[in-house]
């Protein structure tokens, strides 16, 4: 490998580095239902099937069933996975404003701010 390969592969990758250390999590995972091409296809529904306790998004009221319905004032249903992720995602210290519909119906607002991903001992 040349020394410009080197360099390049340098600077590219440190923005990178230095972008994913400030990203931050909220305590939740999700299943994904959607259509068409899946590098950024069209989302059906996002259902919640896991929240971490004492995380952002169990302190917030979230719960395993609920359906996102909103992100940051987007509708889900019907927007590409792309527009809807990169709405979601936030660095350490960010607030997400989400609208989950609740399996009984109820509709609910809710916000939670971003923090750091614990570290895996």
């Amino acid at each position: 490998m040349s020394l410009r390969s080197l360099l390049i592969a340098w600077f590219v990758a440190l923005p990178a580095l230095a972008f994913a250390a400030d990203r931050g999590v909220f305590g939740f995972s999700m299943q994904v239902d959607s259509e068409g091409f899946f590098l950024d296809p069209t989302l059906k529904s996002i259902k919640i099937v896991k929240v971490t306790p004492e995380s952002p998004a169990a302190l917030a009221g979230m719960k395993v069933g609920d359906e996102v319905i909103e992100v940051a004032g987007r509708v889900v249903a019907g927007a590409k996975g792309r527009e809807i992720q990169a709405l979601a995602e936030k660095d350490v210290g960010q607030s997400l404003s989400l609208k989950v519909k609740r399996s009984a119906g109820e509709v609910v607002s809710m916000q939670m701010v971003a923090v750091a991903k614990a570290s895996s001992k």
